[in-house]
């Protein structure tokens, strides 16, 4: 092979065959060691399994469902616009005020 270009495309040709052979191999070699822990995740699990998640499940329910009673309980207190003072309305309205004149100017 006297032409310089058709020399160096061999060359290419051999060098992208090589890469795609070794990251074939890779890929296969990856399959075959994550293989196995997968067909045992897909393996179905015995009954006192499903009934210990089961009851898993049921008690995150009821811990779920008391918090939010506590939280419903506690913040009703709070609720009632009754024990709000004279100051924080006085702020409230100044924040207000200072929004509206803020807009104003532009």
């Amino acid at each position: 092979m006297d032409n310089p270009l058709a020399t160096s495309l061999l060359i290419s040709a051999t060098g992208i065959g090589a890469l795609f052979i070794a990251l074939g191999l890779l890929c296969g070699l990856m399959y075959l060691l994550t293989a196995s822990p997968r067909r045992r995740s897909r393996e179905r699990p015995d009954a006192q399994d499903d009934a210990l998640e089961l009851l898993k499940l049921r008690a995150a329910a009821i811990a779920v469902a008391l918090a939010r009673a506590e939280i419903e309980a506690s913040s009703s207190a709070f609720a009632s616009d009754e024990g709000s003072s004279s100051w924080r309305s006085f702020h409230h309205q100044r924040t207000l005020n200072l929004n509206l004149a803020d807009r104003r100017d532009r």
